[in-house]
């Protein structure tokens, strides 16, 4: 039997590392992760912040729009709407002088067939309309603008085309008529009334008589119409 000592079976145990510092474990608590294991950890940690930012980004831009449109279209208060009718503006018209008294002044009545209306207060309850004419040869003639027998205004038609085509007759001056029964009186002519010869003769239609006469006077440059005749 030799007395050399048989040779060791190699040993299986893990040697450490040359210039390896071994971590010390301390009951109780695990042994540090490695390094690689950490910045996993790290970048899983960076990884759901950013997307926590992102998705709060993402609720805070939809939640500013979303406002927004809820700011567009919330309802706008009813304002009040003056329903009042709104007054028109009444067209002036000069009040009408009344007779009797003056009507008129001879510079207003300069030309010829130049005219002025009037009301003439007959009595308390009855003032018709009326007008003075400036007829050829420096006369003067007022008439009643109610039409004898009649109901309708008497108009003084001095466009002679109309008298043509409405009245269907040729005149050369202008005519007092009658729109109702279509009668002219003609100023320049004398017809028959209750009283004698009054201007106005009825030259067309059924006109009876010349319209109601009106007494005229000048004193100075004032026209006056003094008393009317009864029909």
């Amino acid at each position: 039997m030799s007395g050399k000592m048989p040779d060791k079976p190699p040993s299986t145990v893990t040697r450490p590392a040359p210039f390896a510092v071994a971590q010390p474990e301390i009951p109780g608590v695990p042994r540090t992760k490695t390094a690689a294991a950490a910045q996993r950890q790290k970048l899983y940690a960076l990884t759901t912040g950013g997307a926590s930012l992102v998705i709060l980004l993402v609720v805070a831009i939809w939640w500013a729009r979303a406002s927004t449109r809820a700011a567009r279209s919330a309802p706008i208060a009813d304002v009040p709407v003056n329903t009042a009718p709104v007054a028109q503006p009444v067209a002036f018209t000069p009040a009408l002088p009344v007779a009797p008294g003056q009507v008129a002044t001879t510079d207003q009545l300069a030309r010829r067939w130049s005219e002025q209306k009037f009301m003439y207060h007959d009595t308390p309850g009855d003032t018709f309309p009326a007008m003075v004419v400036r007829l050829p040869g420096n006369a003067y003639w007022a008439f009643s603008l109610r039409a004898p027998y009649g109901t309708c205004d008497l108009e003084f038609v001095t466009d002679t085309e109309k008298l043509r085509s409405a009245y269907h007759f040729a005149a050369i001056h202008p005519m007092v008529a009658d729109p109702c029964t279509h009668t002219l009186y003609d100023l320049t002519k004398y017809g028959s009334g209750p009283n004698g010869l009054v201007r106005g003769a009825v030259v067309a239609g059924t006109g009876i008589r010349p319209p109601l006469a009106i007494e005229i006077q000048i004193k100075g440059r004032q026209v006056i119409a003094s008393r009317a005749e009864k029909q």
